[in-house]
């Protein structure tokens, strides 16, 4: 028991200093060891989920693959397979969604959407004042923004119905989501040199502790689960 803590714990530190590479690697703009953190932290993520999980989620080991598939994509921003990185973030989001949905009972889908509707305006509001998109990126910008409030949505409710520790970190990771949203559709579509400067290292710390996290509430849902049976 004492060496799978062990083993536990230095996981958790090595995926932290990745982060933290990762940040001073956007700062200073050094592209290789950006590409090699991004790739390194949801590996240390899923052996992470692997050493603790009682499930062994399937789904939650297909998110963390789709999220290196989108992080090798999205390096390459000037290119046309930038594209497949974002098919891949949608494929992620979706799956995230089912997850949330498997580990949260008893949803009322009306409450949902009540409570993702002032993100979908929100969202809406921003692409319609969005200049020069082309219609692609329309129709995955709207794509996202759907599914992100319904994140949204499922994780307030579930946590003004039950405020425990499973929800309470459901909760923390969709407004770091959020926040990642945000920046991202900054950098994407209000471009300037002062923006690209914060907005990467920012990036990156609400993308490190949204997927943390978010691993912490996929273990303890079924820690929650296991106590129950």
């Amino acid at each position: 028991m004492n060496s799978r803590m062990n083993w536990h714990y230095v996981l958790n530190i090595s995926y932290f200093a990745l982060a933290g590479m990762e940040f001073l690697a956007e700062i200073f703009a050094v592209a290789s060891l950006s590409m090699i953190t991004r790739l390194c932290l949801p590996l240390i993520l899923g052996l992470l989920y692997f050493s603790l999980s009682t499930k062994q989620n399937r789904f939650f080991y297909l998110l963390l693959l789709l999220l290196v598939l989108s992080n090798t994509f999205f390096f390459f921003r000037n290119s046309p397979v930038f594209f497949y990185g974002i098919v891949a973030f949608i494929l992620l989001r979706i799956v995230s969604l089912v997850i949330i949905l498997k580990e949260t009972k008893d949803n009322n889908y009306l409450h949902i959407i009540v409570a993702s509707f002032p993100f979908l305006v929100i969202f809406f509001y921003l692409i319609s004042i969005t200049n020069e998109i082309t219609d692609i990126e329309f129709n995955t910008l709207i794509l996202q923004s759907i599914l992100i409030s319904i994140l949204a949505g499922v994780s307030i409710t579930n946590y003004f119905k039950d405020e425990n520790r499973q929800h309470s970190w459901l909760l923390i990771s969709t407004l770091l989501f959020i926040g990642l949203r945000f920046i991202v559709f900054i950098e994407r579509f209000v471009i300037s040199d002062l923006s690209l400067i914060f907005n990467r290292p920012i990036a990156v710390i609400l993308n490190t502790f949204a997927f943390y996290t978010f691993y912490k509430f996929v273990i303890e849902a079924e820690q929650n689960e296991s106590y129950s049976n």
